[in-house]
């Protein structure tokens, strides 16, 4: 393995900065179409920075250029090199922190948890620069691990997660029967029996564990759709094609007219929110600046429980 000891002065931060993107994408050439250059550009450049830590960090003997092992390694270093450089930027300018986040999040929190959040975040920290992305809960951990995004919003994980990854728990959300407004309801088990049911993907971690809950109650469904988006599936329960189980914060209860909510209760199962990064994330400080901020919007949500409720166990 390299031994990184050299001045950081004697480092071009613009080649550590190129390095991390062709890190993140895995070619010369996603990386180039990113930061607007040729892609034998971005080569000089993987070139220049390998001649200056005198270390080859590529794999050139296949046909695509790959990260080899000094590469891999390279990676946490380098982002720790640059979040100091960042830093230092920052407090130049009088703000502590600063820098570019990339972060991942599931679709719901986009309804009311992480627009309020970031833009206390660029309220408190406005040389903050946040990208953000979504996706699916297991797709964008791997994003993480793998370090194409700083930390991600996602479900909590169902098993443990990889040893470089670290999750925190951020908001909790009941499992909420939704009906049509104008549904009837006398018990839970007399509704999934009788209405179609549409289910959130059985593959996905909140559809895991929906359906998990059904299973240890030994409730049945009668399956019509399974659809990946919970916002999708409330607006179908909204035009009368079914009902469903998911996870929605109480705040956010009676939003829509067109649906019923009925909070599952004995017991009530919560869906948990969180945070995963990488435990030795060059972003850290950026990442716990965002979590606070997450956690400080969340506390002030005001719950608007409904009186009816529908038993698990019953």
């Amino acid at each position: 393995m390299f031994n990184l000891t050299f001045a950081m002065e004697a480092m071009s931060i613009r080649h550590l900065k190129t390095f991390l993107i062709v890190a993140r994408h895995g070619t010369f050439a996603a990386a180039a179409r990113e930061i607007g250059l040729t892609q034998a550009a971005v080569s000089i450049q993987m070139r220049a920075l390998e001649d200056e830590i005198k270390t080859k960090l590529f794999d050139r003997s296949r046909r695509a250029v790959v990260l080899n092992a000094a590469g891999r390694g390279l990676v946490g270093r380098a982002e720790e090199i640059i979040s100091l450089y960042d830093d230092m930027a920052a407090t130049a300018g009088g703000d502590p922190l600063g820098g570019t986040l990339n972060l991942g999040a599931i679709p719901p929190t986009f309804a009311s948890l992480l627009p309020d959040a970031l833009l206390h975040l660029k309220k408190t920290h406005p040389r903050i620069d946040v990208r953000v992305v979504n996706g699916v809960s297991s797709e964008l951990t791997m994003k993480v691990e793998h370090g194409e995004l700083d930390a991600a919003l996602v479900a909590e994980p169902p098993s443990r997660l990889p040893a470089n990854l670290v999750w925190h728990p951020i908001l909790k959300e009941p499992l909420i029967l939704f009906t049509p407004a104008r549904e009837n309801v006398t018990g839970l088990r007399q509704v999934l029996a009788e209405r179609p049911y549409i289910r959130i993907n059985r593959l996905s971690w909140t559809g895991r564990q929906v359906d998990g809950t059904l299973r240890k109650h030994g409730i049945k469904v009668n399956d019509v759709m399974e659809l990946d988006s919970l916002e999708t599936i409330r607006e179908m329960v909204g035009r009368g094609f079914g009902v469903s189980i998911l996870p929605l914060h109480e705040s956010r209860w009676s939003d829509d007219p067109r649906v019923k909510a009925w909070p599952l209760v004995q017991p009530t199962v919560y869906r948990t929110v969180g945070l995963v990064e990488r435990r030795t994330e060059g972003r850290a400080r950026l990442v716990a600046a965002l979590k606070a901020c997450l956690l400080n919007h969340t506390n002030k949500k005001t719950a608007r429980a409904p009186a009816r409720t529908l038993a698990l166990s019953s």
